[in-house]
This record gives C-alpha cells, sequence and structure tokens, in this order.
C-alpha cells in the first residue's frame, strides 16, 4: 500500500510600500495536493494567467490559483517596480520542520505595472512549488508561509 498526502498550500504575499496601499484580494494557492514519495523530484507552476503545470509525484486534486495585489493610490501613468525580497520555504502548519517541506519561488520578477486612471495598478504573482526532496514524509494538512514584496513607484 503507498501512502498519499493530501496538502493544502498557501503563500500570502505582504507588499511592502510606502506612500501607497494595498489590497490583497487572493493568495497564492498551489491547491489541494497528493504526494506520493518525498524522496522523489516533482513540482507544481502556476503562471500569473492561472495556467497550471506539474512534473513528478505531485497530483493536483484541488486546483490553486496566482496571488492579486490591488496597489492603489499610484497616479496615473506612473510606473511601479515589483521585486522579491527573499525565496520561501513553506512548512506544515502544526507540524512545523518534522514534516517534510517545499520550496517556492515566485515567477516573472522583476515585475512592472502602471498607474490605471482610478489610481490602481493590478498584480497577478505566480510561482513555482518544488518538492524538497527528503527522508521525512509530507504530512496531511495545510502548509502555508509568508513573504515580502519590495515595491518602488517611480514619482
Amino acid at each position: 500500500m503507498r501512502f498519499c498526502t493530501i496538502l493544502s498550500l498557501y503563500l500570502a504575499l505582504c507588499p511592502l510600500l510606502v506612500k501607497s496601499a494595498s489590497i490583497e484580494q487572493q493568495a497564492l494557492d498551489f491547491g489541494t495536493l497528493v504526494v506520493l514519495q518525498s524522496e522523489q523530484f516533482g513540482s507544481v507552476i502556476i503562471k500569473d494567467d492561472g495556467t497550471i503545470n506539474t512534473s513528478g509525484d505531485i497530483y493536483i486534486i484541488r486546483e490553486g490559483h496566482p496571488a492579486e495585489l490591488i496597489l492603489t493610490g499610484i497616479p496615473t501613468g506612473t510606473r511601479v517596480t515589483m521585486n522579491l525580497v527573499a525565496p520561501v520555504t513553506l512548512q506544515h502548519d502544526t507540524q512545523g520542520s518534522s514534516s517534510a517541506d517545499f520550496k517556492v519561488s515566485l515567477n516573472g520578477f522583476p515585475k512592472y505595472g502602471f498607474g490605471d486612471e482610478f489610481g490602481e495598478v493590478r498584480v497577478l504573482i505566480g510561482g513555482k512549488l518544488e518538492i524538497n526532496t527528503s527522508t521525512k514524509q509530507f504530512s496531511d494538512g495545510n502548509y502555508s508561509s509568508s513573504t515580502n514584496l519590495e515595491i518602488s513607484v517611480d514619482y
């Protein structure tokens, strides 16, 4: 009998803004996954447009979606640049490092946007989740983390 682990994965994005505000419409969500073996490589890629690709021993039960941020208070036509501050590791919400974990990288950085006529910039952010190959097994349950984006506004 093979043991299958079912996982729900979320990654919250926390922008760092000085004079503008941001509203997280939805967090990056890799969905509910089954990982057959933690010793085998596998990945899930969610692109900004919502396209999902998998490889290796990861199977999708419930599809995820890219993160969506709305930056407000940006003058019309003003360029906004976003950079990732640090890489992320997703750990089990209750068992922490006693369970295997995942490596997450966000797609398409640096990202650029321009303020629209309402003073807003809509940003979609995808990511790649990879199995950190390990002899530890993945525990059933939720895995989550948060990261920061550095956002600069070219006034």
